[in-house]
């Protein structure tokens, strides 16, 4: 929204204020916060394999790295700070803040002013990185804190937030709970602060957000819209996920198994054994033996709802009932009527 002259005359007044009653502060600031992460990070994880926590330790290893690849950018920006001149800068007066306040205006289109919070913000257009939709976000700077001595004094917030799958607090590649990892820019974004000179502040954190740097981000872009395989904590890609066709839960192809029968996808927790082959069977595919009550798939089980141990032995059962009478019949054959001769040529008469 448009403000009135003497709104941002105001402004201009309360942030040359602020800048002026501030103890001028060194540029030189050691990433504590950063190594204090990585140090906590490192010691729940070897707490995790100590107790075969696998699948926690995996997931605290993926976040150490992130945090150790901020803790050398942040310590690289350091050295390049200690490099550079650090020559005493020009604060800027109210009425060049005043122009600086209109060009935010012209530049962005809406200015929210907050006097009583002593905020500043600005929204950038809807942003896609590489084919990926992260949409718009608004930067809201505290201008009580310009000099920086008490952290950072701005905030990067999602206003229609599309966070990686795997981090609810990534929004963006480089930013984290709503801190922008400045990387190489800053140098020249906190200068840009302490001399007061905001439309430079807002338009290179704007453009910021419309780059990426492949080296150093908290997930990425190949990543966004990954999973974790509930099972391992492996990360997979969207598209190469699998889920369990009982629980739902998502898995890798590592992780899973699919059934002799139906072929659907399982995982372990899901999947039974077939008490005759031995095979990975899901419940609805094994059906008991009405004799023995084993779980048997439909390869292994007869026409006659037995299995093929139960049909073997009803058979044997069988053939030993009728052994007996084959024998009995065996014993007392059937002889054939005698035939005796008494003289030559005389007729033959049955005995």
């Amino acid at each position: 929204m448009k403000h009135p002259r003497k709104r941002l005359w105001r402004t201009a007044s309360r942030i040359y204020h602020c800048l002026v009653s501030e103890e001028p502060s060194s540029l030189y600031e050691m990433p504590f916060q950063t190594w204090w992460y990585c140090d906590r990070l490192l010691r729940k994880r070897q707490q995790a394999q100590r107790r075969g926590w696998d699948s926690a330790a995996l997931k605290l290893e993926r976040q150490l790295k992130t945090g150790v690849t901020q803790l050398i950018q942040e310590l690289t920006t350091l050295h390049g700070e200690l490099s550079s001149d650090t020559s005493p800068q020009q604060i800027s007066s109210v009425r060049e803040l005043y122009a600086e306040l209109r060009s935010l205006e012209e530049e962005f289109g809406e200015l929210q002013l907050d006097l009583r919070a002593q905020t500043i913000s600005v929204s950038t257009e809807p942003i896609k990185l590489e084919g990926v939709y992260l949409g718009p976000f608004e930067i809201r700077l505290n201008y009580a804190n310009l000099k920086m001595d008490n952290g950072s004094p701005y905030r990067v917030f999602a206003t229609d937030p599309h966070p990686a799958f795997t981090n609810d607090c990534v929004t963006h590649p480089h930013i984290q709970s709503d801190v922008v990892c400045e990387g190489d820019g800053r140098q020249v974004i906190r200068r840009s602060l302490e001399q007061g000179r905001l439309f430079d502040f807002f338009t290179m954190v704007a453009s910021l957000l419309q780059t990426y740097n492949r080296d150093s981000p908290y997930v990425a872009l190949s990543d966004w819209d990954s999973v974790e395989c509930t099972e391992c904590a492996d990360v997979i890609a969207a598209n190469q996920q699998t889920r369990c066709d009982n629980c739902e839960i998502t898995l890798c192809t590592g992780c899973t198994k699919d059934c002799s029968d139906c072929d659907c996808p399982f995982c372990h927790e899901c999947l039974s054994y077939c008490d005759g082959c031995h095979g990975h069977c899901c419940s609805s595919c094994l059906q008991q033996c009405i004799q023995c009550h084993a779980d048997c798939c439909q390869r292994c089980l007869l026409e006659n709802e037995r299995c093929s141990d139960c049909d073997a032995e009803e058979e044997l059962e069988e053939t030993e009932e009728e052994l007996p009478e084959t024998q009995a019949s065996s014993a007392n054959p059937v002889t054939a009527t005698a035939v005796q001769s008494d003289c030559l040529g005389e007729t033959v008469v049955p005995a």
